[in-house]
């Protein structure tokens, strides 16, 4: 995942006559430029905590394919659980550089040296997907809590040693939501992600019997529907929600509800792994600051051949802008990056 604020005014996406009308117009002009290319693509942007923008576009549309319909946000479900543990480490004191064997002792002694904090930024050693087979098998497990899901890779070595690579995992995130259940003692993920965000928490886990917008993938001649479960994915890729649930959630930590100033500032700051790289991967999510124009910005994607989700989150202006679609595509980054950088008053 590229450095976000690396391209900051670099999407210039409209004519100087469209940045003369209305913002409301120019964010329309905008959206529309991508919704052609999906079968449902749907944005929603807030600022200072009200809507600003929203629109539904695509070329598949059905009745339930709006901006308040469920959809798969993959991997933009890792930015959601890293606010949980943030959270809980600022509010209830949950220490982020314990063994997560401190918590569940079951883990193999593998697990030994590694720390929460490792998981969150994808330094522990958790191996990732081995390939499109690895990936179809451990979408076809069903689970009904996270734990159901360790046994397809708990077992297997660190791909390295804990804190020394920054290597990026969806079973990393796996485990995460299995020690959240573990230490909120909740009886399911979605339990657990309440007990930590509280009300701020409006997305769910996915499951076979959900209602979401219908998947669709590069059948070779044209989209064609794709049944899809991502359930045993949890906290790493298998949370439901609309773009504007979203951007709710995007919009708490703008506003401070989450986290204070203070706690944004220490929990956007890079890490380093033990070999000496940086890392601005931290607390699930990228995250960094740009003292040139004094923004706090966090930013995931997520994807998947029956969809694309992308949530940004600029802190200082509380401008927020998340994206959903049911099938896959590369343009949902600069769709949020003009959006936000358009209502953030950032020139293009």
């Amino acid at each position: 995942m590229q450095t976000f604020i690396a391209a900051l005014g670099a999407a210039a996406l409209v004519s100087t006559s469209a940045l003369a009308q209305s913002q409301s117009e120019t964010a329309q002009a905008i959206f529309d430029q991508f919704a052609q290319a999906y079968p449902a693509l749907n944005v929603t942007v807030m600022v200072e905590g009200e809507i600003a923008f929203e629109a539904e576009g695509g070329m598949m549309r059905s009745a339930q394919d709006g901006v308040t319909t469920d959809y798969n946000v993959y991997s933009t479900a890792k930015l959601l659980t890293g606010l949980a543990f943030t959270r809980l480490e600022a509010h209830q004191g949950l220490d982020l550089n314990q063994s997560v064997r401190a918590i569940d002792p079951s883990l193999p002694a593998t697990y030994q040296d590694v720390t929460l904090r490792q998981l969150l930024s994808h330094t522990a050693g958790v191996r990732g997907y081995t390939g499109d087979d690895d990936w179809i098998a451990f979408s076809d497990r069903r689970c009904a809590l996270p734990s159901d899901a360790l046994g397809h890779f708990i077992n297997d070595p660190l791909i390295h040693e804990p804190g020394s690579q920054h290597e990026y995992t969806t079973y990393g995130f796996v485990l995460l939501s299995h020690l959240l259940v573990e230490l909120t003692g909740a009886d399911s993920f979605d339990a657990a992600m309440s007990a930590a965000l509280g009300e701020t928490y409006t997305a769910q886990a996915d499951s076979d019997t959900a209602e979401k917008a219908t998947p669709y993938f590069d059948a070779g001649e044209g989209l064609a529907p794709m049944p899809l479960s991502a359930e045993c994915k949890f906290g790493g890729g298998g949370l439901i929600a609309s773009s504007r649930e979203m951007a709710q959630m995007g919009a708490a930590l703008a506003d401070g509800s989450l986290l204070s100033a203070e706690e944004i500032d220490a929990a956007f700051m890079p890490i380093q792994t033990s070999a000496g790289e940086t890392v601005s991967y931290v607390y699930g999510m990228e995250a960094g600051f740009e003292p040139s124009i004094g923004l706090h910005y966090a930013a995931h994607s997520g994807g998947s051949p029956g969809g694309r989700s992308f949530l940004m989150v600029y802190v200082e202006p509380q401008v927020v802008v998340a994206t959903s679609a049911n099938a896959d595509g590369a343009n949902h980054y600069p769709l949020a990056l003009a959006l936000a950088d358009l209502y953030a008053g950032y020139s293009q």
